[in-house]
């Protein structure tokens, strides 16, 4: 019901956001990747695979982690941001 409230931190929901958007397309990138690992149907490739596994895994132990301090914030309506004076930029 506040919609200032919840616009002053759009940037951060902005950035959960994403980071979820992103983990789901590693994720979708890691599987296809271990198949071809397990099979072995592209041999040639498996350095390249390897490489996508590891991004993946990156990303979810070192950026994904970021969206629980993101979540934590959207969840407490801080208003700081809104509440700002403007003459104080």
């Amino acid at each position: 019901g506040e919609v200032d409230l919840g616009l002053a931190n759009s940037a951060v929901y902005l950035e959960l956001f994403g980071h979820i958007v992103i983990a789901w397309l590693w994720l979708r990138q890691a599987i296809v990747a271990e198949n071809a690992l397990k099979t072995g149907a592209h041999s040639d490739d498996e350095p390249f695979y390897q490489g996508k596994v590891a991004a993946a895994r990156y990303f979810y132990r070192y950026e994904l982690i970021q969206i629980k301090p993101w979540a934590e914030l959207l969840r407490s309506l801080d208003d700081t941001c809104l509440s700002m004076d403007e003459a104080a930029f």
